[in-house]
């Protein structure tokens, strides 16, 4: 009774027990941690993809890869830096075969019913300021900025999941952050 407290506890305990079910043999284990994940899987297929039949596709590739190679999970990280490492890996896989990539930004809007027309209006404008100005940036860096500020993924964790050294990542959203300031700046 006890492990099963501190495992509903603590995800990395409980994500770790789900893969050892799986790796028994558990559908139903499998079950539960494609469950948890799926939402964030999907969320980074509509960014790269753009499209949600492409994007539920993408869930539906990666969790068959999860599967096949969840014996390969050696657990140094945590299982949901494995993960976004194999779904990344995947769609940045898929991008090059298509050679697009379209930005999580693109479609990341939240609404605030609080608003009047005006700052409604304010608030549309800025968005697609925003989005055309990361539609721009080098790839390389549209990929850390995203992982960074809308999957608030740390540093270490990006560099898991993209293969990048940590140094390389925090260069890379310096000078995402740069460009985005200077080109914002022009549009005044």
């Amino acid at each position: 009774m006890k492990a099963e407290a501190e495992s509903s506890e603590d995800p990395r305990l409980e994500d770790e027990d789900l893969c050892r079910a799986v790796l028994s043999g558990s559908a139903e284990a499998f079950e539960r941690l494609a469950g948890k994940y799926r939402g964030r899987i999907l969320r980074l297929g509509l960014g790269f993809f753009h499209n949600q039949d492409d994007a539920e596709d993408f869930l539906q590739d990666v969790l068959v890869k999860v599967y096949t190679s969840l014996s390969g999970f050696r657990g140094e990280a945590r299982f949901s830096t494995w993960l976004m490492r194999v779904a990344y890996n995947t769609a940045v896989n898929s991008v090059k075969r298509k050679k697009t990539y379209a930005s999580l930004a693109e479609d990341y809007d939240v609404p605030d019913t609080s608003d009047t027309p005006e700052e409604a209006a304010l608030r549309r404008a800025t968005g697609e300021a925003i989005r055309a100005a990361l539609a721009e940036l080098p790839e390389r860096y549209r990929a850390c900025v995203d992982l960074f500020f809308f999957y608030d993924m740390p540093y270490a964790e990006i560099g898991v999941v993209t293969g990048l050294p940590v140094n390389t990542i925090k260069s890379h959203v310096f000078r995402a952050k740069k460009m985005l300031k200077e080109r914002l700046a022009e549009g005044d």
